[in-house]
């Protein structure tokens, strides 16, 4: 394994012995090519994400017209299985019959009935519609990876329904069974696909949990709708307590850990009664709907257990995978004796060489140890990515925070219609809701009732929290990475100088060899170098790339050599025992451009250095 995270040497030797030639043999210079291994997959990955959110966000918007059935709803579609008869008689059977599987309690007869059903109600919400209409928009953007052999192929493959886990209740309000309620707990998938860069198809289901409510209690339907409907968006309108988190409340003491949370971040702190009780309040302050109840019931949570998942949907980033080279800043390396070109070189040292953290900053009013050229660069840039990711926020939620450093949603868990008569707990089909991140909010403008934001307030870097989260996230990556590649002080002081570009201290890298693959390219070692690899047809993300990623609170990652200009004018390569070496571009005079994506740092240094190009280069040298 690398050190703490992944095995560099096994990058290399696995991907870095697949390009190389036998020892002396010179590489065929027509048989590297171009192959944009990382851009298809940061469009696969873009697509799936970009689909999954489509499909989650038309759910919500109709899922009230599919997760609640009325008297009139059964008598208008003619539906045959969500009956009150045969629910009661499957709810008897339930308790009556030890199955492994609820589905099984079903007659093939009834299983049909189900199907047709669901067909009939989805039909009717114009679900589907909706989720192709939201990505029309979109499908010119990722036309490369959606074109299919066969023509008759479409990157939606429909809706269908996950009945594993099925789950089936029932309850009488009274002796003469005239009123009730019920509940068909269920999956609704739905499925996509693509192609990769070998034109494989990649087939991905995405799941979605719902709970079908049937009764013919027009005040309990109502009362539901709310809840489904209207707390998504309005409860971090509304200013909701538990809508809006902070460093401070998520307990989380590393500000570079608020741009990667998980489920444990939030967990512990929906378990509080008294997130219980501010939800309740909520509901029965602003539910329109309330009228007198034909039966006594509250909402209520059945267990403590309130929690399901966190997921981000936004957050600060200055990577884009719809602009050229993803939105990187290109910084210009050459021989001048500029104040620009030192400090460009001296990025360059930092990221791919060693670290230093003796210099003294201040971060959030309060001096620390760390890198004053990180933080100097950051300090420049920081505040374009903050203004677009926070005027996003604004534009989907009408929401002016200036505070807000990750855009989320969260989904609780076991939320229920609880009838004290009966004790007896009617689950809720899951209700999901917008929630705020921010580094510390105590002083943003949204939460402090001012009606916009003051623009004329201004926050110096070493002020900002945002900027603490920021610098944070940058330096504990950047520290990951480079003890997980092993780079190794460099001794060169001008481009120059004949020496190798980085130095990787890790054993045995670049030492294995196999003289019948001479045909891979810089492409097959940019793919290594971003931890893409190709065991199997498909280039995809390894366990260790998302790995990788977690232990650096990233998102997107690479580490590439290419022509600053024209990427199909691949640099030449060679490999010879420990070296990547660098021969010549493919055709004509370039320049060699590093490109290197992580956390905060998305940057392409362009050697524009004519000495550089005198010789052969090592760009990579094991030592």
């Amino acid at each position: 394994m690398l050190k703490k995270v992944l095995p560099i040497a096994s990058v290399f030797v696995l991907g870095f012995g697949l390009i190389t030639t036998a020892c002396g043999q010179k590489p065929k210079d027509f048989k590297q090519e171009y192959k944009p291994i990382y851009d298809y997959y940061v469009l696969g990955e873009s697509f799936e994400q970009e689909v999954e959110t489509k499909f989650h966000n038309a759910l919500a918007k109709k899922q009230n017209e599919i997760i609640y059935i009325d008297q009139t709803m059964q008598q208008n579609k003619n539906l045959d299985f969500f009956t009150q008869s045969n629910l009661q008689e499957i709810s008897l059977r339930k308790q009556n019959q030890n199955v492994s599987s609820n589905y099984e309690l079903l007659s093939q007869r009834e299983k049909d009935a189900l199907n047709n059903d669901l067909n009939k109600i989805t039909k009717n919400s114009k679900l589907e519609e909706t989720i192709l209409d939201s990505m029309k928009p979109e499908i010119n953007f990722y036309s490369s990876i959606l074109d299919f052999k066969n023509v008759d192929q479409k990157w939606f493959d429909g809706l269908s329904y996950d009945f594993n886990n099925i789950d089936f209740g029932y309850l009488n309000f009274d002796k003469e069974n005239k009123n009730y309620i019920a509940n068909v707990n269920l999956g609704l998938v739905f499925t996509y696909q693509y192609t990769d860069i070998n034109k494989n198809i990649i087939k991905n289901n995405y799941h979605e949990d719902i709970v079908i409510t049937i009764s013919n209690q027009n005040d309990i339907i109502e009362n539901l709708k709310f809840t489904t409907s209207e707390l998504r968006e309005n409860l971090i309108k509304n200013k909701f307590e538990w809508a809006w988190f902070d460093a401070y409340d998520l307990r989380v003491n590393d500000y570079a850990r608020l741009f990667n949370l998980s489920n444990s971040d939030f967990e512990n702190l929906f378990k509080f009664d008294k997130f219980e009780k501010s939800l309740l309040s909520y509901i029965y302050e602003h539910n329109t709907n309330l009228s007198k109840p034909t039966q006594s019931y509250n909402f209520a949570f059945k267990d403590e257990n309130r929690f399901k998942h966190f997921k981000s949907i936004d957050k600060i980033s200055n990577f884009d995978p719809r602009q050229n080279k993803y939105g990187s800043n290109e910084l210009i390396l050459d021989d001048t004796v500029s104040t620009t070109n030192t400090n460009n070189i001296n990025l360059f040292k930092i990221i791919f060489s060693q670290l230093i953290t003796d210099d003294q900053i201040v971060l959030e009013n309060k001096f620390v140890k760390g890198n004053q050229d990180i933080y100097a660069y950051l300090s420049k840039e920081y505040k374009t990515w903050v203004s677009n990711f926070q005027s996003n926020v604004n534009e989907e939620l009408n929401i002016n925070s200036d505070s807000l450093v990750n855009f989320g949603e969260v989904t609780l868990n076991n939320f229920c219609l609880y009838f004290d008569e009966f004790n007896y707990y009617h689950p809720i089909s899951p209700i999901s809701y917008y929630v705020g991140i921010s580094a510390n909010n105590f002083n943003d403008s949204y939460l402090n009732g001012e009606s916009e934001m003051v623009k004329n307030k201004i926050v110096l870097p070493d002020q900002d929290p945002i900027f603490k989260a920021i610098y944070q996230n940058t330096m504990s990556a950047l520290q990951i990475f480079q003890e997980s590649y092993g780079t190794s002080k460099t001794t060169w002081k001008s481009l120059s100088d004949n020496q190798q570009l980085i130095s990787l201290k890790s054993s045995n890298i670049l030492q294995s060899r196999a003289a019948t693959t001479n045909d891979k390219s810089i492409s097959d070692v940019n793919a290594q170098l971003s931890l893409l690899n190709n065991k199997s047809s498909t280039y995809s993300a390894e366990s260790d790339r998302q790995s990788f990623l977690n232990k650096t609170n990233s998102s997107s990652f690479h580490f590439q050599f290419n022509n600053s200009e024209e990427l199909q004018n691949i640099p030449i390569i060679e490999m010879n025992n420990n070296q990547l070496i660098f021969k010549k571009f493919k055709e004509g005079s370039s320049n060699l451009s590093v490109d290197f994506n992580l956390s905060f740092l998305n940057l392409s240094f362009v050697i524009k250095s004519e000495k550089f190009y005198w010789f052969e280069r090592t760009l990579i040298e094991s030592i």
